[in-house]
């Protein structure tokens, strides 16, 4: 379905390759921010981690995610300019 949709749209789909990080969206700007708010944090079991990452998601604004998203095509560009080398942040 998802690519039957696709389709109608006439979206382009950009390939992500498996081996390139790079490529992910959530790559570029969320992981950072989770490494970030979890910096120095110690959790007694998977059920604390699980919770303050949701803690975290929520406590996130749709305009956070929209300007990070408004950010991917500039720096996919950049990844596609050095040729898929490892774009450093």
């Amino acid at each position: 379905m998802t690519g039957w949709t696709l389709y109608k749209l006439e979206w382009d789909l950009m390939q992500h390759l498996s081996y390139s990080p790079n490529m992910a969206p959530s790559v570029f700007f969320l992981f950072s921010h989770l490494q970030l708010h979890l910096d120095g944090a110690i959790f007694n079991s998977n059920e604390e981690v699980i919770n303050e990452v949701h803690l975290f998601l929520d406590s996130r604004t749709p305009q956070f995610f929209a300007e990070e998203i408004e950010k991917l095509p500039k720096r996919w560009q950049t990844i596609v300019d050095l040729n898929e080398d490892y774009y450093p942040h």
